[in-house]
């Protein structure tokens, strides 16, 4: 994943090159912009982001200061479905899991996209690289179509369902199945999406929106008597979402009374929250010929949507790290803004549930 950025690959250089993820501590499917290839020609003016549980948007202002029409291709790269996933579930990057359902259609984030108000059909590619770099997905598509190139990972029958016998000896003749102790077996390819379109910047400014829907990870935060903040998986929640403050009194305070209404509803003693991450990736920025014009930022809360569940969790607290004067205009929303701003590093946002 990248963002809205002068880039000095061309679209298939770009398309071969391995998606951002999240860092090692992270497991969440960060993703970012658009990018667009190397110009002078073009500047950004401003970028409006916003980001919160069920979707993520971006407004951009792009100048052309030419006089003269400039076309360049613009992409958008999905964040990668790794092979190092039980059931696509859990990242390579870490040990959290993923909300998401194994994904059969390639705009699994219903990505949208609109320039100067107008809805863009962009173009697909779709590739499945294997360790020593082929790329299967054309094979794929014929053994087993798109739902195949998307499935990625491990897999342990019965828990999971069993390759059929013809594909499975057909992925064997592309040495594109790994068999595991028992009958479990593993996808060894990494699906890469980029949406992809000819566009022609007039002489002035031309507005690109897009937005789609964020895939979550997941930990469990508990703040614990001794001071400390653990939780599922790798990394020091206080650190890696710089709770500290009011924001670490919020979360023990929540803590408590969550532990209490379990109490007296059941007689259990627990005091875990349930926290989910949304990562962005922001440094791709520093690509770009000169820093963003004007730079505005909004992270809100709100209710949290997991695939295949009927019922939504309300988001009770928002934390996070960031290089901007950020100030709280709601309950659950934060916004900053910046002139001429180049990030210092990505953004990993977590909300907390009951």
């Amino acid at each position: 994943a990248a963002r809205l950025a002068v880039r000095l690959a061309a679209l298939a250089l770009l398309c071969g090159a391995p998606a951002a993820s999240a860092n090692d501590s992270a497991s969440e499917l960060a993703a970012g912009g658009i990018v667009l290839v190397k110009t002078d020609a073009i500047t950004m003016q401003r970028e409006d982001l916003h980001l919160s549980p069920a979707e993520v948007r971006v407004r951009y202002e792009m100048r052309n200061d030419t006089g003269q029409p400039v076309t360049l291709r613009v992409a958008f790269p999905l964040p990668e479905l790794p092979s190092q996933t039980p059931g696509g579930r859990i990242t390579s990057t870490g040990g959290y899991n993923i909300v998401m359902d194994q994904p059969t259609d390639p705009n699994f984030l219903r990505f949208r996209v609109r320039v100067d108000g107008r809805e863009v059909t962009p173009d697909i590619e779709v590739r499945a690289e294997l360790p020593d770099g082929r790329n299967i997905a054309t094979d794929l598509m014929k053994i087993g179509g798109m739902k195949l190139v998307l499935r990625t990972g491990l897999f342990f029958p019965p828990d999971d369902a069993e390759l059929e016998p013809a594909i499975r000896t057909a992925l064997e003749k592309l040495r594109a199945v790994e068999a595991l102790d028992g009958k479990g077996y593993r996808l060894p390819w990494t699906t890469r999406i980029t949406f992809h379109w000819m566009q022609t910047f007039a002489p002035g400014v031309t507005v690109i929106e897009h937005s789609y829907r964020p895939i979550l990870g997941f930990r469990f935060v508990v703040p614990e008597a001794n001071g400390k903040i653990t939780g599922s998986g790798d990394g020091d929640p206080r650190r890696d979402f710089c709770i500290s403050g009011a924001t670490e009194q919020a979360l023990r305070a929540l803590s408590q009374r969550v532990t209490a209404e379990r109490r007296q509803k059941s007689g259990v003693q627990d005091s875990y929250l349930q926290g989910y991450t949304l990562g962005y990736i922001l440094l791709t920025a520093r690509n770009w010929r000169g820093p963003i014009g004007r730079f505005h930022l909004t992270i809100e809360g709100g209710p949290v949507g997991l695939d295949g569940a009927t019922n939504l969790k309300e988001t009770e607290l928002v934390a996070f790290c960031s290089d901007l004067a950020t100030r709280q205009t709601a309950p659950l929303r934060f916004e900053a803004s910046a002139q001429d701003y180049v990030p210092n590093h990505d953004l990993r946002i977590l909300y907390v549930t009951e």
